[in-house]
Parts: C-alpha cells; sequence; structure tokens
C-alpha cells in the first residue's frame, strides 16, 4: 500500500509512481533495490554505494491498526493495481541474507586511500562494491574461470 484514496500516507511503501512497462528489472522507473531484514526486524535498504541504511516508516500505524484486514487487502489491491504490480508478485520474489565478510589487509596507494576516505564514511564497504562491480563485470565477459562458484 502507498496511499489510500484520501491521499493519506497509510504504509512505508515508495511513493506512487506512473506505471511503467520498461524492463523487467524495474519497479516504475526505478531500478529494484536489496531489501535485508535484520534479526531483530529492522528493514535495510542498499544504497548505491553497497552500504545499507534503515527504512524509515511512514506508516501512520493508528489509521492501519483502526482498519480492518479487509479494507488493508482492498487498498493494498488498488495500490498494486494503480502502480502496476503484478499481484503474484511473491511468487517470484527471493529471499536474500547478508554474507559473512571476511577481515583481510590490503595495502593501497596513499593517494587511493586518500580519495577513497573523501568519499564519505564507509571508504571499506566502498572497497567492497567496487571490487564486487569489477567482479561482476569479468564473470558477464566470461572471466570466470578462477571465481568461485
Amino acid at each position: 500500500m502507498s496511499r489510500s484514496r484520501k491521499g493519506v500516507r497509510i504504509s512505508a511503501s515508495s511513493p506512487p509512481a506512473a506505471p511503467t512497462n520498461e524492463s523487467s528489472d524495474t519497479i516504475c522507473g526505478a531500478p529494484i533495490t536489496k531489501a535485508l531484514t535484520t534479526t531483530d526486524g529492522r528493514v535495510l535498504i542498499e544504497q548505491p554505494d553497497g552500504t545499507y541504511r534503515p527504512v524509515e516508516s511512514q506508516t501512520d500505524w493508528a489509521r492501519l491498526d483502526a482498519m480492518t484486514e479487509e479494507e488493508v487487502e482492498r487498498l493494498a489491491a488498488e495500490d498494486m493495481a494503480e502502480l502496476g504490480i503484478d499481484p503474484d508478485w511473491t511468487a517470484h520474489a527471493t529471499v536474500m541474507f547478508p554474507r559473512h565478510k571476511e577481515r583481510v589487509t590490503v595495502r593501497l596507494d596513499p593517494e587511493v586511500l586518500d580519495w577513497l576516505k573523501a568519499q564519505g564514511r564507509g571508504y571499506q564497504t566502498r572497497i567492497n562494491a567496487i571490487l564486487r562491480a569489477y567482479y561482476e563485470a569479468q564473470k558477464l565477459k566470461g572471466h570466470d574461470k578462477h571465481m568461485p562458484r
């Protein structure tokens, strides 16, 4: 659910956008973002640099609590139809769990390290994102004989 007919926000979904029939890896024209649920129930959204940030709820919980299950289901179906989302989208969803990262020591040129740190917090995560992008590009080129399966 994103908005009711009255325009009041009742859930933590993205703001509505015009439906699109572009590539299958987008929803409403925005690239699909990875989201994770932590063991304590928080939802984290992947950022362009590979880091994750908590999702901030915009749900009107009092209004939602006052609604019947049928009202919630009806509004959810209306919102999905309005956004062009297949009601059976969960049948194609994949649950992803964060993988353990290995602690390593790496030697970097001073100017490279300065540049990475100048980009802001999360320079180690940024290093991982840069290396992952290179790794994925090499896999696509077929240079994967030395890559883990």
